[in-house]
């Protein structure tokens, strides 16, 4: 079968599934209720495919964190990587027409030789006389009152002639003479040791004027999330995490390279920092007038390692491959937007919409099954005791931003009253992570209805289009202010123009109260979703605080890889990696090879990914597994435990 006929060949598929309520999810999720150990993919509303005729095969996503690479594409369509820890382009300002006049005096750096020289320089312009009476004076070491120390020159001087002279006096004997024009004379008062040289402010200027006020640079980072990283940097120059920015988040677990923006520091602090970085490496440094912001990427380059493959090969595999490169897969939010915890972010979300402070603090702090020792320690401190000192005490720092953050409010105010004010003091993009992922829910079911109530033949009247003409063409975000950036306004599909467009052409509201829905019975999943938990569409945008009122955006719902490769490797080792990182690479580490008669099969896959799109997506529709974290991590473990 053709690549193309694969989405076509998904036909109507019988009535629709009832929906899963979220409600169901939050209940499960709640501090009293029992939880699972991982969110499903179903729970997610990931439950369709469109690739028919294919069972998938076995094999581990992220065996090793090293396993999976991503490094990020910039807004231009360059690969963004790390190539150097060292290097800074253009690192200072151009010097000014005084400055490289000073540069051209050659002052000595000995003292006594710059003493010396600078009365050689003063003679051809005041005298032999003159000059050698200065310096005689300057020569005198005894301590004298203020007119003692003063010697007045007694004629005047032109313009030029006075510059001449302080422009030696500044530069070679600054710490000997100050030099003062009283009446149209020169008056040289001869300086204490314990006088601070005078500091010339003329023609000096911020260092930043020509550089610009940002430092940008690539930073590398394993197994960490990309705001742990920069608060870890922040922590070590002493300064406000706010001070960094960045285009987008990045996997947790992984290896991913990204660029930054640090707002006047110096690349060498960076340096300096990067080299105190666990976890992370940082270079690549150039200067620039603007902050890299949320959004400003092009999209993301992958490369992934399938290790222990099992029920498939090359041949049988190799039309499913050809099928995800030319025909693609759901553009679902995949389960690293709602989190790897048995409390899934959206359910968060769910009560910041409804300005349920208490209840989001107690979601954030409760007790979540399956977390690390000292993690849970630390929460069964704060259920039992409700102490936020002692939870605190207990709390790594690393493994929990968003706890540490409400806790130290708690500690600094002496109350756990004031839930809303907790709340705030988490760093804006991961309190926003929360709502986001609500939206990113009803997002996934209401798509999942589209398929199973459509199919992917095309698109249908009552659907809404926006034609995905460029690759980083993927969410069309609503501006929170209307007249802040150009409107996208989708087509509504009619019987009449429905041929027009392709199925890659339609799109789904993330919900808002500045979006337009379908105009089909896909719209119900919206509203009964919603209402479920108490929301409505209309209602995001009355919440008390602007930055919770929701305006939605639009997301295509099928979308292709570009330049989308893949290699069949063999090995011996779990333990060794079978790719390169680009610390690896600055190191002189060479790329891993295939081992002939290796006796574990691993897929290697390379592709680009337009922003916002899930990577571990295009391997469920290739796989037909479960691609959340807490599964794969059972898989890996059962593997290490035969091995």
């Amino acid at each position: 079968m053709a690549a193309s006929d694969q989405v076509h060949a998904e036909g109507e598929q019988g009535p629709a599934k009832r929906l899963k309520s979220e409600s169901a999810v939050a209940d499960a999720a709640s501090p009293q209720a029992q939880t699972p150990t991982y969110l499903r993919e179903i729970d997610a509303g990931i439950t369709e495919f469109i690739t028919p005729g294919w069972s998938g095969f076995d094999a581990i996503i992220k065996h090793r964190y090293s396993d999976f690479f991503v490094n990020e594409i910039d807004p231009h369509g360059n690969v963004v990587h790390l190539t150097s820890y060292t290097d800074a382009i253009d690192p200072e300002p151009p010097k000014t027409e005084a400055e490289i006049e000073i540069d051209a005096l050659n002052v000595p750096g000995d003292a006594q030789a710059a003493f010396d020289e600078a009365f050689v320089r003063l003679e051809p312009i005041l005298g032999a006389s003159d000059a050698a009476r200065i310096k005689s004076h300057l020569e005198v070491t005894e301590e004298q009152t203020l007119e003692q120390r003063s010697l007045v020159l007694g004629r005047e001087l032109d313009k030029d002639q006075r510059k001449g002279v302080y422009m030696v006096t500044n530069n070679f004997l600054p710490t000997r003479v100050t030099c003062e024009t009283v009446d149209g004379q020169l008056r040289f008062i001869r300086r204490l040791p314990k006088d601070k040289a005078p500091s010339d402010k003329r023609g000096q200027r911020s260092k930043w004027a020509h550089a610009g006020d940002y430092c940008h640079f690539v930073m590398q980072k394993e197994n960490q999330d990309s705001m742990d990283t920069l608060q870890q940097i922040a922590r070590t120059l002493k300064c406000n995490a706010r001070v960094f920015g960045m285009a987008g988040t990045k996997d947790k677990r992984g290896i991913t390279v990204q660029k930054c923006s640090a707002f006047r520091i110096a690349h060498d602090r960076l340096i300096w920092a990067s080299r105190k970085l666990r976890g992370g490496r940082l270079g690549n440094f150039s200067y620039g007038e603007k902050e890299i912001k949320l959004g400003e990427l092009g999209g993301n380059q992958f490369t992934i390692i399938l290790r222990h493959v099992q029920g498939a090969n090359a041949v049988s595999l190799e039309p499913v491959l050809l099928g995800i490169r030319n025909t693609g897969f759901i553009n679902y939010f995949g389960m690293q937007r709602f989190g790897t915890q048995s409390i899934s972010s959206h359910t968060i979300g769910i009560s910041v919409l409804k300005s349920d402070w208490r209840r989001v603090i107690d979601l954030i702090l409760c007790p979540r099954i399956g977390e690390r020792d000292d993690v849970a320690k630390a929460r069964n401190v704060w259920d039992t005791t409700r102490d936020p000192k002692a939870t605190l005490e207990l709390l790594p720092r690393r493994a929990a931003l968003a706890e540490h953050s409400v806790l130290q409010h708690f500690v600094k105010s002496g109350s756990t009253n004031n839930c809303s004010a907790a709340f705030a003091c988490i760093p804006r993009n991961l309190r926003l992570m929360y709502v986001h992922a609500y939206q990113s829910f009803i997002w996934n079911h209401a798509v999942s209805e589209r398929i199973r109530v459509f199919g992917t033949k095309g698109a249908v009247p009552g659907d809404l289009v926006i034609v995905a003409s460029d690759f980083s063409d993927n969410v069309h975000a609503k501006s929170k202010a209307p007249e802040e950036e150009a409107r996208v306004v989708p087509v509504l599909v009619t019987e009449e123009n429905a041929s027009d467009y392709s199925i890659y052409d339609v799109v789904l509201p993330l919900p808002g109260w500045d979006v337009r829905y379908p105009e089909h019975q896909v719209k119900n999943v919206y509203e009964e979703l919603m209402a479920k938990d108490g929301l409505s569409p209309s209602g995001l945008a009355k919440h008390p605080l602007k930055e919770y009122r929701l305006a939605g955006a639009y997301r295509h719902f099928l979308i292709k890889p570009r330049d989308f490769m893949y290699e069949w490797m063999r090995y011996n080792d779990d333990a060794l990696p079978l790719a390169r990182s680009d610390s690896d690479a600055i190191e002189g580490k060479h790329d891993p090879e295939s081992i002939e008669f290796g006796q574990n099969v691993a897929l290697k896959l390379k592709f680009d990914l337009p922003p916002s799109a899930y990577a571990t997506m295009l391997l469920r529709e290739l796989m037909r597994t479960e691609t959340a974290a807490g599964y794969q991590t059972q898989l890996s473990n059962n593997t290490e435990s035969k091995e």
